[in-house]
Formats: structure tokens, sequence, C-alpha cells
């Protein structure tokens, strides 16, 4: 565990523990009727094109298949139950609103990828205020285009296994039919599936939806002009995890204790903006920010707090676009700040770097070749030495790190634990003075103030001993003189 340490500038960070409670769903609060789903069936083939059926509280099992463009509408505490076959609702046809059903039972997958709800070959449809619970995956939508979920509730099966933790790292080109294969042919255990799943989908829109206990939170793999906004992921293999997505906008989410948080690779361009992307301690993932051979990935104010590796940048096989790019994001408490690789050319201006055991680790052999600073403009680095004679904010020598007392620590969980102790301190400092003529972080524009970037309000999800982080947070934000953050163990109490 570290000593807790202050970094004078960051203010009212304490702000960020305000509440925002974990994804749930109502209860049944009494016995529903039984009935079978052809009387609602029925219903949608005597509607005509346009008009809203509105569905009486029942619990109705069977598969609905919606084929013309009407609204289907439930009444409050009606449940569509697919009996463990197959979908339970399959949308396809142009212009339909689905909206206020609880929906579960689909097959279990991952033979025929069941689904709460299968959206396929069509236009302009509607999700809104549904709660789907066990099913293999939650909503998939394939080939459409303007599509909206939103206020959407998503429960996966919660003691189901998460199967090829090590996907994005291990070879990076799975695809989609690769998720459940392990555990059918091994026995592994009934997998877990995708809460949300875009395939090869235009104009898509999820906002303001609660996802947990599922493989990917949202999963996309060649969709065009998509945003995700406002959206909370837990309990996930990986929160988002982007495969050759085009004009991808992830915004305002808050990603929370999931195995990794956004996992981005190839395609582009990819905006990453205001979220908070807490707690990815996978031992053999963890990635808070993972880009990996995508083009032009803006990732700006950001919160990336308790992670393995908080930005982890291979640009080894870029598939077109600029360089990615970092601004303003508060990079803190994480074991990794950044894991660079030498194809990488990423710039890093405006963040704050705190009280992360390892600041920046060289992945691979060679020569970094990031840029950390733009127009005169660095970084905020917790473990400055400089000073500022003029008061101008900036440091008055430039930040420099050789990598190599970082890199050990990395690798290391004796050395992580002690990394804020005097000795490592000591070999810290003398290292500083010997650095290399090519460090791997030369910075040489410090910046002596931190940012606060404004990202959705989120909580501390266990007591222990990550409750002296927000402790500091607190005392932080109360005296309005910096952040102050305890680094702890990987143990029994790890979650913050």
């Amino acid at each position: 565990m570290r000593a807790t340490r202050v970094a004078a500038s960051i203010g009212l960070v304490a702000l960020l523990t305000a509440c925002s409670g974990s994804p749930g769903a109502p209860t049944q609060g009494f016995e529903l009727a039984e009935r079978p789903a052809s009387d609602i069936q029925a219903m949608i083939e005597a509607a005509a094109p346009g008009s809203t059926v509105r569905v009486p509280v029942a619990r109705y099992v069977g598969a609905v298949v919606i084929d013309r463009p009407v609204t289907l509408e439930a009444e409050p505490g009606a449940v569509l139950d697919g009996d463990g076959e197959g979908s339970v609702v399959e949308v396809v046809a142009s212009g339909v609103t689905l909206r206020g059903f609880r929906i579960q039972g689909s097959g279990t997958g991952p033979i025929g990828e069941p689904s709460g709800v299968l959206v396929e070959a069509a236009r302009n449809v509607r999700l809104e205020g549904l709660v789907i619970e066990q099913t293999y995956l939650g909503i998939t939508v394939r080939e459409t285009r303007g599509v909206l979920i939103e206020d959407v509730r998503i429960r996966g099966r919660a003691q189901a296994t998460i199967v090829g933790e090590e996907h994005a790292v291990a070879n990076g080109e799975g695809d989609h039919e690769d998720h459940g294969a392990h555990a059918a042919a091994t026995g592994a255990g009934l997998p877990r599936g995708d809460g949300i799943w875009l395939w090869n989908t235009q104009d898509a829109v999820v906002r303001t939806s609660r996802i947990e206990a599922t493989r990917d939170g949202i999963y996309l793999s060649y969709g065009e002009r998509i945003v995700l906004e406002d959206n909370v992921i837990s309990d996930a293999r990986y929160a988002i995890h982007d495969m050759y997505a085009r004009d991808l906008a992830i915004t305002g989410n808050v990603l929370r204790g999931n195995l990794s948080g956004c996992v981005l690779m190839y395609g582009g361009p990819v905006r990453v903006l205001g979220n908070a992307v807490v707690d990815s301690g996978s031992p053999s993932t963890g990635f808070g920010v993972l880009v990996k051979d995508a083009g032009d990935v803006l990732v700006r104010g950001n919160v990336i707090l308790d992670d393995r590796v908080a930005v982890h940048v291979d640009d080894a096989g870029r598939t077109g676009g600029a360089p990615a790019r970092f601004e303003r994001n508060l990079i803190a408490a994480n074991h990794v700040g950044v894991v660079l690789y030498p194809s990488a050319r990423p710039t890093f201006t405006g963040n704050a770097f705190v009280e992360n055991a390892a600041q920046v680790v060289l992945g691979g052999s060679g020569v970094a070749g990031a840029s950390w600073s733009v127009d005169g403009i660095g970084n905020h680095w917790s473990d400055y030495q400089g000073f500022d004679a003029d008061g101008d904010g900036i440091g008055d020598v430039p930040y420099a790190q050789s990598g190599r007392l970082a890199g050990l620590v990395a690798r290391s969980p004796v050395l992580l634990a002690l990394a804020s102790g005097p000795a490592l301190r000591l070999v810290e400092a003398v290292e500083e003075r010997w650095v290399p003529s090519e460090p791997l972080v030369l910075d040489p524009a410090p910046l002596l103030h931190a940012v606060r970037p404004d990202v959705p309000r989120f909580t501390p999800r266990e007591a222990g001993s990550g409750t002296l982080v927000w402790a500091g947070l607190l005392m932080a934000g109360v005296g309005g003189a910096g952040l102050a953050l305890a680094r702890r163990g990987r143990g029994g109490a790890r979650r913050a």
C-alpha cells in the first residue's frame, strides 16, 4: 500500500464522489397472469401501419416478431418471456418503436446468438424504457440505420462465465462469433453474452442506459456515426469494445468495475470525451483506455482512475488517420499511467498524471515517439521536482523520465507496494539526474496545476483500503488546495 501524497493543484476533484447508484431493475409486486405471445402477435397483425398497440399487463410466453411499422407499448408491468428459446423479440420492419416491456428468457446461446431484442435490416427503430434480464445477448442490431436505444436497463447472467479476457491484446483479430465458442467447446459453463451488439449499423445512439453483468457492455463492429452517451456500464469484460467503427463518439459515460474500460481497435475517427473510467482491475488486461491501431482518436476531459493501466497505445498496424491525442485528462492512482509502444506517436497535453505507481512505461523495445507538449502546454506530473520562478504555471525545467525504474515497478508487485517509499524515491531521484539523452518522457513545459475534468458523478464501490483515497479527495476539496490519493494493495480490499 502506498502512502498518501498531496499534489497541490486539483482542488475540487472531490465532487466526483457524489452518488450514482449501480444499475438495477424494478421487481414485480404481484403474480402476473400468463398468456401466450401469440396474443401480442395477433394484435400486431391487426394493427394499421403507424398505429400504437398497447399491451395489457400479463406475462406473455414465447417469441414476438414485429414486421410492420407500429409502436408496441407495454402497460406498466407487462413481461415478454422467451421461455428459453431463441430471441424474445425480433424487429424486422422499419419505423418500429418498442417501449416499456420487461424482457427475459432468451435461448442460452451462444449458438444462434439469441437476444432479448433482435433488430435486423430495418431503419428508424426506437427501443425505449426496456428492462432486459437473463438473456444471452441483451440487444442485437444488425445492418440497421437510425436506431435509438434509450433508458434501457440490461442485466446479464451475473454468475455466467466470462471467456476470452485476453482477447484485445492476444491477437486483436477476434470477431463476435468467437465470444462463446470456447466455453461451448470446452464445457466451461454457460457463457455471458454482450449487453448491446451493434454490427454494420449506421446512425445509432445508445443513451442513458445501464448495463451490467455482461461480456462486453457495448460491442461495436463495422459501424458508422455512432453515439454512446450518458450510460453506466459495470461488471463487464470490456465496457465498450470497438472494432472498425468510424465516427464514434463516447461521451459522458461511467465505466466502473469492468475488466477493461474503452477498448478501441482499428477504424476511427473516435472521440472519447468527459467519461469516468474507474477500477478496471483485471491483472491480465485492466485497461482504462486502450488504443490499438485506430486512427484519429481524441481522448479529452476524462477521469481515468484506479485502473491497472490507465492508457495503452499501440499503433503498429494503424488503419489510417492521425495519431491519438490525449488532452486534459486526469490520470490518477493507477498502477501504470501510460503504456506506450514504440510504434505509437500520440500527443499528450494538459493532462494530470497524479500518483500513478509508474507514470509511463515503454511496451516492447525501441524508442518511443510520443509528444508531451503542444503549443507550449505540457502536462502536470505529481512527481515533478522542478520549480516555477516566474509564476506562469509552467515549470522552468523540463520533466524527464527514462522509464527504467517505472518499468521495474510496473512488473514487480513488491516494488509496486513500495513505490512511494523513501528507498525508491531516492533511486528515482538518482535516475532523474542521470536520465539518458533520449528519455521515454521529456515534457518541456510541465504544468504546476492539474486539470479537474467535468465528468459524471460516481461513488466508491466498497469500503476498505480504497476509502483512504476518497477521504483524501474530500480533504483536498475542503482545503481547495489539491488532491490526496492513497495507493492501495491489490488484495481483497482493492476496489474503490
